[in-house]
């Protein structure tokens, strides 16, 4: 079952760890599978215009997914606390968790 909790704000780290796993736990075996094919010689990763194959395409791929990850969460991170922010100004965010759930005072 899920447990629903009600917050007036939602902190930005909070935010940015969210994206990050999200996009990180995604972005990283998706780049491995296309530099592991790289590596076998297609043409799917890429530098400066150029393909990469062998190694520096097994080697490139899982790069290129950890800096996509690192910069779409500092874009797309920040659009989401300053959303968040402006929301909370409005109505308390609601969220529903599951799993083992604790209020832990800061």
């Amino acid at each position: 079952m899920f447990t629903t909790i009600s917050t007036s704000r939602i902190s930005t780290g909070t935010i940015y760890k969210l994206w990050f796993i999200g996009l990180f736990a995604s972005m990283l075996p998706l780049s491995t599978l296309l530099g592991v094919l790289s590596a076998f010689g297609f043409n799917t990763v890429t530098w400066n215009g150029q393909p990469l194959h062998g190694f520096s395409g097994l080697f490139g791929g899982p790069l290129i997914g950890i800096f996509i990850s690192v910069f779409f969460t500092a874009v797309f991170g920040s659009a989401a606390a300053f959303g968040l922010w402006l929301f909370s100004k409005f109505k308390p965010i609601t969220i529903a968790v599951k799993g083992n759930s604790q209020v832990v005072a800061n």
